[in-house]
């Protein structure tokens, strides 16, 4: 089966509005015809096996676990997003990268950048893995849900004090020996690492700019 649809990205990574209405077109490659497993429990939904034809034995599910699961045949003429999401049987468009050029509580200028895969892998990319559910009371779907960041802010804050703190204990540390220039940049790390939420006050905490370790003194 091949039909496209247009799937509307979000309007920034990480973010899950979708105002700007921006879309790239899809098509999809996959059977018409699936066979879903849908765990009792939570209501997630897998692909199992597909055929053009819905009088297929590929869809029969007799021989299934039926303790644990429920199991639908859907016709992805009528279900294209979610089909596609679970077969992962589809092309789309280029989506351009995402670039934003960002600037900090000190005047200091960066650019985010977010790259995309070039022709597959969108809807995966934009939404959280096993957020599709189908409802066997209604018969219907729900979801997948556009992912969001997996760490939040604060947390990305309280990682930072705590980079600080091993800092703090390798200056603090009599058998380490550093120059005045070796120490001078560490304290300005850990003074960086202490203060990122001022210096970054307003910004997403996913495009920070974060500075290679590896081109510091050592302290771990």
């Amino acid at each position: 089966m091949k039909k496209t649809f247009n799937f509307t990205l979000p309007d920034e990574p990480y973010k899950t509005t979708t105002d700007l209405n921006q879309t790239v077109e899809c098509t999809y490659t996959g059977p018409r015809y699936m066979l879903i497993q849908i765990d009792k429990d939570d209501h997630q939904c897998r692909m199992i096996s597909g055929s053009e034809t819905e009088d297929h034995p590929a869809l029969d599910h007799s021989g299934y676990e039926p303790d644990e699961f429920d199991y639908r045949v859907i016709d992805a003429h009528q279900h294209l997003v979610e089909a596609a999401y679970m077969s992962e049987e589809y092309t789309h468009g280029v989506v351009e990268d995402y670039s934003e050029t960002l600037t900090d509580a000190n005047g200091n200028t960066f650019t985010f950048e977010h790259v995309y895969e070039d022709t597959t892998g969108i809807l995966a990319h934009c939404h959280w893995s096993g957020s599709i559910l189908y409802m066997t009371a209604t018969e219907s779907f729900s979801g997948p849900e556009l992912r969001e960041h997996v760490n939040d802010r604060q947390s990305v804050i309280d990682g930072c004090a705590q980079q600080a703190q091993v800092v703090q204990d390798a200056l603090d540390d009599s058998e380490r020996e550093y120059t005045d220039a070796q120490r001078t940049e560490l304290e300005e790390y850990r003074d960086w690492l202490l203060n990122v939420d001022t210096i970054y006050e307003g910004i997403n905490h996913w495009k920070w700019p974060f500075i290679d370790i590896s081109e510091l003194p050592e302290f771990l």
